[in-house]
């Protein structure tokens, strides 16, 4: 209505139409959309596959696999899987911690405890699927799929803190983030434990992470 001069021209609005036309997504959505360092095309066929993993989980009920880079609050996401654990166990949530174990059969039976969880990218590493370790990443290779973890609920006591490497998550490749309202950081997700041989420094120095999501 704006373009056709039946309604005012805002700076909002031209901001939004300048940042189309660059194929950017524009400043006026980013208030209210999930985090995202994509260009606008890319976006909006993110925007489509939440949509769509969301309506499915409606249509079919809860997936047996759950895709962490659907949701808008991983956060909740996760804080979730621990609530339902200690609900059933009648356990303190404030006890609660996740541990994480790599499941290679992506059509393991879905767990009694826990969740599957895919569509996370592997950054300065990858995983190998012989040692079931963290390994260093193939020539010219920047990103690998990491394959499915069970996020397992457990007391934090008794989680294993040998032989991994606290990987940190972030919903995108902009490592850095603000403290949100809720308390958490608005890219920071956690730390997942995985495997390894080598130290944490070693991979610390490679810059080893995981992704929600990448650039393109």
């Amino acid at each position: 209505m704006a373009i056709a001069g039946e309604a005012l021209m805002s700076d909002d609005l031209e901001g939004a139409l300048n940042a189309m036309a660059l194929n950017m997504i524009p400043n006026l959505w980013k208030t209210k959309s999930f985090n995202s360092l994509k260009p606008l095309g890319s976006y909006i066929k993110d925007v489509n596959s939440r949509i769509e993993f969301f309506a499915d989980w409606l249509k079919n009920g809860i997936p047996r696999i759950f895709m962490i880079n659907k949701f808008f609050f991983a956060h909740g996401f996760l804080t979730g899987a621990r609530q339902n654990y200690a609900r059933k166990f009648k356990i303190p949530i404030d006890t609660m911690d996740l541990d994480y174990k790599v499941i290679a059969d992506e059509n393991a039976p879905k767990p009694e405890d826990g969740v599957f969880v895919c569509g996370m990218y592997m950054e300065g590493c990858k995983w190998d699927t012989g040692t079931e370790v963290l390994a260093e990443s193939d020539p010219k290779v920047l990103f690998t799929m990491c394959p499915m973890v069970w996020f397992i609920p457990i007391k934090a006591v008794d989680k294993n803190a040998v032989n991994v490497f606290k990987m940190p998550l972030y919903l995108t490749m902009d490592r850095k983030g603000i403290l949100a309202t809720t308390g958490h950081s608005t890219n920071f997700v956690d730390y997942v434990n995985l495997p390894t041989e080598k130290s944490t420094a070693h991979w610390t120095k490679r810059g080893a992470a995981l992704l929600c999501a990448l650039n393109d």
